[in-house]
């Protein structure tokens, strides 16, 4: 299950229906997940047990680099670390809660999510091409942009931060990104550039 704001979750309701599988205990379950994410994650803690807010099983992950990066970027750097076995099964039916190092469970609500920007897709999509972000990128990445991508938007954070453009808005571009899934450099060059042209022919 994956955490969204207001207290609502995405269940993976057979697990939950019908109970969650046996496991280790919580103390072993979190040395596991630390040790399976420690060499991508430094420092990076795990808390299991249940909470009373949803009542339901959760784990926290606590990590310092998660300052900064929104909740969907947070999730997709763990999923991409911990086995499909892990997710699945041993934390199906889980509340999950990416959390900075001092950041409190109401201030991770309150961070922008993907979908809080359905209604201004067009209007941030629009503004990114008249500051020609695409090619801009392209320019940056040309080559080889899998190896020259660090994995995150580093290249096009710098590049609209040059543009002047306020953390406000490098962020919604960040989450219309996210929402057309792409969550690094080169993976906005591969997929979200044409099917936001596609979708947005008419907007820019």
């Amino acid at each position: 299950m994956r955490f969204v704001r207001g207290g609502l979750a995405r269940v993976v309701a057979w697990a939950w229906k019908h109970g969650m599988k046996s496991g280790p205990s919580n103390k072993a379950l979190e040395s596991e997940l630390a040790g399976l994410l420690a060499p991508r994650f430094s420092g990076i803690r795990a808390e299991v047990g249940k909470s009373d807010r949803w009542n339901r099983p959760c784990v926290t992950f606590r990590w310092t680099g998660f300052a900064g990066l929104l909740p969907e970027e947070r999730f997709h750097r763990l999923v991409a670390v911990l086995p499909a076995e892990i997710r699945e099964n041993r934390l199906a039916g889980f509340v999950w809660l990416e959390l900075a190092d001092d950041e409190n469970v109401d201030a991770f609500l309150k961070l922008p999510r993907s979908e809080d920007i359905v209604d201004r897709e067009a209007e941030i999509y629009t503004e990114l091409v008249k500051a020609r972000l695409f090619d801009l990128l392209a320019d940056a990445m040309s080559g080889s942009p899998e190896q020259k991508c660090t994995g995150d938007f580093r290249e096009m954070i710098r590049l609209l931060t040059a543009k002047r453009f306020p953390p406000k808005r490098v962020s919604d571009a960040k989450l219309l990104m996210i929402r057309h899934h792409a969550f690094c450099d080169c993976q906005i060059l591969q997929t979200a550039r044409g099917e936001l042209a596609e979708l947005f022919a008419d907007a820019a």
